[in-house]
């Protein structure tokens, strides 16, 4: 049989899915958000305790967020989107994580620092921010292959980056 790892992947993602019987959200009741709401969210685990805002926090512990880039973009964005695997638009996802996958903080701060980064540059019209429930997360996958990226996220799983699993170690 000729049957593609990818789609191996991409079925075992939608099957965990199915099994626990949390659907997931169809695109059309996608929760956006915008570059200074996801570092709101981000930056909740920093917060010092006496001045938590418990409505965020617990959406923070709660959510992850996905990026998209939707436009084109000037060359002067290029080096942050190759970085970011969001090479050309409609195509990749990046994953913004809180610390939820592991007690380390690091990804959560990589995860912020790069939210960060995109809010320097500018990039509002070219990238678009979901945030998603960490509830429906089965299924985690570590690619950097951007078709596969978009695919993983679409099937309702994390996809991480080599370099994000970098931060959790």
């Amino acid at each position: 049989q000729d049957v593609e790892v990818d789609d191996v992947l991409i079925d075992r993602c939608r099957a965990d899915l199915k099994r626990d019987n949390n659907a997931f959200k169809s695109s059309t009741h996608r929760q956006m958000a915008t570059v200074d709401q996801v570092i709101t969210l981000l930056s909740q685990g920093a917060v010092n305790q006496t001045q938590k805002n418990y409505a965020y926090e617990e959406q923070s512990s709660n959510s992850y967020v996905v990026v998209r880039r939707k436009g084109g973009g000037r060359k002067s964005n290029k080096k942050l989107f190759e970085k970011l695997n969001l090479r050309r638009p409609e195509e990749g996802a990046l994953c913004l994580l809180p610390s939820f996958i592991c007690n380390s903080d690091r990804l959560r701060r990589n995860s912020l620092h790069i939210a960060r980064e995109l809010k320097r540059a500018n990039v509002q019209q070219l990238v678009e921010y979901e945030i998603r429930q960490c509830r429906h997360v089965r299924g985690i996958v570590v690619t950097d292959d951007i078709l596969l990226a978009d695919r993983i996220v679409e099937a309702g799983a994390v996809v991480m980056s080599y370099k994000q699993l970098q931060q959790m170690l």
